[in-house]
């Protein structure tokens, strides 16, 4: 595999090819030749790759090829820049882009010409000085990572009982069919370890059984011969392996009808490629009840194949009191039980290790070895990071988890590796990274029709698919909103980071210097920053907290880092917008959230290739004209929410803009504009054909009629916030004939009646009504919603003014969450039968005429949670498991709790 930052550079420069630009004679020729001597360059990177882990001398050597390739990066969009002025303007003093395209050729020719010293040595020479020193620990590290887990003592399996019993009962069910099992999870979560469990416990009651690995360095062809061996031994008559000459086609033939009338469990270990599984799929019957289970850590080829008779278990990480027992009793053998003076260091290693069983049981060997002591301990906890990172007495573990890492393709390796510039245990906001994502190049081109942001979408779900990356979050609709990388793997990806010059990265509270000019990426997760460096080449500076004492000390400055594509300054001691980044002319992405900042200046218009400019939670109340000077602006996100015991009208605060408003065509995301009796903003918003969310406050009923038209011409609208001008105020939203598709509609202010069109939405999957105060004679929004095919969540809030809301029979029937908050007049809910099948959560918000809960709730199978805010101590206490008389109509719910508002913001929180 060629390393990802040359494959990008590659990819880059042909698309830039593509674009037949009319182009200097001296750079097009320039630019042509960095393209071949890159690909030769790479061609022999393919090969070099296995060395280069191994030999510091090849690993140097790639480092610089990997700062050639960016470079190349850096003059094309340099280049890009000089196009977007209308000139070849000079950057680096006075060296022009074809003097850096000649300074770049000429280093790739003499990286080309040192490639003889480096040539991959000969199959007879001696591997000794590259192979790595053995453990100190002979009798467990010594073992292969995939050879270990097959000889574990039944103590080493700690955690997996239920899933034991679980696979057994599959494998041993009486249904007449053939049956797969895919055991998945991440790297070193016990998949082998249980597989082997449960093949032990079932083999002899199948006429065959066969444990066959899989690993990712074994052929096709190999695993059909060793598969073959294995029928030829299992039989009397023949017991000579199979004859290496073989081809695929005559070993499955042979497979086959060596299993054709047999009853046979089969296990493959370690699946990676689907194709493998293809190849061996052809090989195995599918009769006699015969089952086959196969461990693998890539979710997407398991999840992809699943149907009737292809079953998927995933693994989950050990539970703390799992985790505990299983380390106590590796670490402690004889007792299995923590000196006091331990448990406090015991917890904290735990604490690191998450629940993987990997982890927990190599760490747990090596402290079997040592003293008791709560220093040996310590130096162990203080020291993991390096234990994991060296050839150490935990180099099984790398081993094992970084095999993922290695299996990306190259366009996931370099998204992958960016999450690990966030802080450990930090959730990773969905589209936040995929943002940065498209700031860094790393998702470019529309494929197949489909948009940047959807790319990455896709990027993120293979990740969270192949067990690299965990889900910290899920929204309502079951996508994931948040992310995080595992403790462990973190650690061990770090020293990547550094050796491939992919990001410095600075965990420690301090104040760091950065002098390394050839660092492409620079994340301070705690202090703030020194930079003594004139001309550093970072395109990426990430700062997520800086200490308090140091105000405006963030040093951006055309000086030192003139070639930032990203600045992430969330939660930074700033006041003030920073004046120097108006000099970061090639700024594509720019976070400020969770700052004091309270205005921009208007040489905001420098930045050109501003894409998005992120604003939440700051007291940025207005936007100078010049905002829209800004073309490629794709998010625009201005707003803070205030936000007290109770969401008042006045929670949010958007923005305004000064002067007359000519948005960019490429705006994605817009929140939320401040309307203010001037309804040209609104029209202005016409032009934006790509627009997906839509955050509009301050309207008054005469906008009614233009927001209507408006709405109507964005087509590929997809979310829609829309607010009045006060609570009293009349949102009029009744001329929209022809609604975009919208998927998300949030409606904010008195509605003089439903909207008929929203019944025509067909893909929308949250709704949320607040201040409508819809009369009961004719505005009952149930009816109209009720046959919406996709709706997952409703809320009403102060929506209605009836006194009985009916859910009728076989209605809402993908309904998830309903939410009634004030709801004055509200005496009775009545839920007929077969109405919200799928209802999970139910929340009730200061209902107080609501006399009983509702009517038909104990037909609510699905039902988990239901939440009470402030509601009568009346209502509550009949739901009370200690003598509430309707409590036999919701005992089937596994929460019921209530919330009561208390001075400061607190809730008195009370399970009933």
């Amino acid at each position: 595999m060629t390393d990802p930052c040359v494959q990008f550079a590659l990819a880059k420069l042909d698309a830039f090819l593509k674009r037949e630009l009319q182009l200097p004679k001296k750079v097009d020729t320039g630019i042509k030749t960095l393209r071949s001597e890159l690909d030769s360059i790479a061609a022999f990177l393919r090969k070099a790759h296995q060395r280069a882990v191994e030999d510091e001398q090849i690993l140097d050597w790639v480092r610089k090829v990997q700062d050639a390739a960016d470079d190349i990066i850096d003059i094309l969009d340099l280049f890009d820049h000089c196009q977007t002025e209308g000139k070849l303007a000079r950057w680096w003093g006075n060296h022009s882009i074809d003097d850096q395209i000649n300074d770049i050729k000429s280093i790739l020719e003499d990286i080309n010409k040192g490639r003889e010293r480096y040539l991959p040595l000969p199959a007879n020479s001696s591997h000794a000085a590259l192979t790595p020193s053995p453990t100190t620990n002979p009798d467990y590290s010594d073992l292969h990572p995939r050879i270990a887990p097959l000889y574990l003592a039944d103590a080493d399996v700690v955690g997996f009982e239920e899933d034991k019993d679980m696979l057994m009962a599959w494998a041993l069910d009486m249904v007449d069919e053939h049956k797969v099992m895919f055991v998945v999870g991440m790297g070193g979560s016990g998949k082998t370890t249980l597989a082997k469990q449960v093949f032990e416990a079932v083999k002899q009651d199948f006429g065959f059984s066969a444990w066959i690995s899989v690993s990712k360095s074994k052929k096709k062809l190999e695993i059909l011969r060793n598969m073959l061996d294995l029928c030829r031994c299992s039989s009397r008559a023949e017991t000579a392996p199979a004859p290496q000459q073989q081809s695929s086609e005559h070993c499955i033939n042979l497979i086959r009808d060596h299993l054709q009338d047999k009853r046979y469990v089969i296990v493959l270990d370690d699946l990676w490629a689907d194709d493998v599984w293809r190849s061996i799929m052809l090989a195995l019957p599918r009769r006699n009840r015969s089952r086959i289970v196969i461990t693998t850590r890539r979710g997407d080829i398991a999840y992809s194949l699943k149907n009737r008779s292809v079953a998927v278990h995933p693994i989950q990480h050990l539970s703390l009191e799992k985790a505990k027992e299983l380390f106590h009793r590796i670490a402690f053998p004889i007792s299995h039980i923590c000196p006091p003076a331990l448990a406090t260091l015991s917890n904290e290693i735990l604490g690191k290790c998450e629940g993987l069983r990997l982890a927990i049981t190599e760490i747990g060997h090596l402290l079997s070895t040592q003293r008791e002591s709560a220093s040996e301990w310590k130096k162990l906890r203080d020291g993991l990071a390096s234990e994991l990172r060296s050839n150490g007495h935990l180099l099984n573990i790398t081993k094992v988890l970084i095999l993922s890492y290695d299996d990306l393709p190259y366009h996931l390796k370099n998204c992958f590796l960016l999450m690990n510039t966030f802080p450990p245990n930090h959730p990773i906001r969905r589209a936040e990274l995929i943002r940065l994502w498209m700031a860094e190049g790393f998702i470019t081109g529309v494929y197949n029709g489909k948009e940047l942001e959807d790319l990455g979408e896709e990027y993120l779900n293979e990740l969270i698919a192949r067990n690299l990356i965990q889900v910290c979050a899920v929204d309502f609709d079951g996508r994931p909103k948040s992310h995080r990388v595992h403790n462990i793997i973190h650690e061990i990806v770090l020293s990547k980071l550094h050796d491939e010059n992919f990001c410095e990265v600075y965990p420690e509270q301090g104040i760091f210097d950065v002098s390394n000019e050839r660092i492409r990426r620079i994340s301070i997760h705690k202090g703030d920053l020194v930079l003594s460096c004139p001309n550093l080449r970072a395109r990426a500076l990430l700062i997520f907290d800086s200490l308090d004492p140091y105000e405006h000390s963030i040093p951006i400055g055309y000086s030192s880092l003139k070639m930032l594509r990203e600045l992430h300054l969330e939660g930074a001691n700033l006041d003030m917008f920073p004046a120097d980044i108006e000099e970061l002319l090639l700024l594509r992405y720019l976070c400020l959230r969770n700052t004091r900042i309270t205005s921009i200046p208007k040489s905001i218009e420098k930045l050109k290739h501003l894409e998005t400019l992120d604003l939440k939670q700051t007291l940025v109340r207005r936007l100078p004209k010049e905002i829209c000077h800004l073309s490629k602006l794709r998010y625009l996100l201005v707003y803070r929410y205030d936000i007290e015991d109770y969401v008042a009208f006045n929670t949010i605060k958007g923005f305004e803009v000064a002067g007359k408003i000519t948005w960019s065509a490429n705006l994605r995301k817009l929140l939320f504009v401040q309307v203010n009796k001037n309804n040209k903003i609104i029209v202005a918003m016409r032009g934006l054909r790509e627009l997906r969310r839509l955050g509009i406050m301050g309207l008054r009923k005469e906008d009614g009629r233009i927001l209507s038209e408006t709405i109507q011409m964005l087509r590929n609208l997809h979310s829609l916030n829309a607010k009045a001008e006060n609570e009293a105020g009349v949102l009029d939203m009744q001329e929209i004939s022809h609604p975009p598709p919208l998927q998300r509609l949030y409606l904010n202010g008195r509605l003089e009646r439903m909207p008929i069109w929203i019944s025509k939405l067909h893909d929308l999957v949250r709704l949320r009504l607040k201040w409508s105060r819809l009369d009961q004679q004719c505005n009952n929004p149930i009816n109209i919603l009720q046959d919406l095919p996709n709706l997952l969540e409703l809320q009403l809030l102060d929506a209605y003014n009836g006194d009985q809301l009916d859910f009728n029979a076989g209605k809402f029937q993908k309904l998830k969450i309903l939410e009634l908050e004030l709801l004055r007049q509200l005496k009775m809910v009545i839920m007929e039968r077969n109405s919200l099948p799928c209802l999970q959560t139910l929340i009730i918000r200061r209902c107080g005429q609501l006399g009983q809960i509702p009517v038909g709730i104990d037909d609510l199978r699905r039902l988990k949670e239901i939440h009470l805010y402030d509601m009568p101590e009346n209502f509550v206490s009949m739901l009370e498991k200690n003598g509430g008389s309707l409590y036999h109509l919701v005992q089937h719910v596994p929460l019921i709790r209530s919330y009561y508002a208390q001075y400061g913001g607190r809730w008195d929180v009370k399970d009933l």
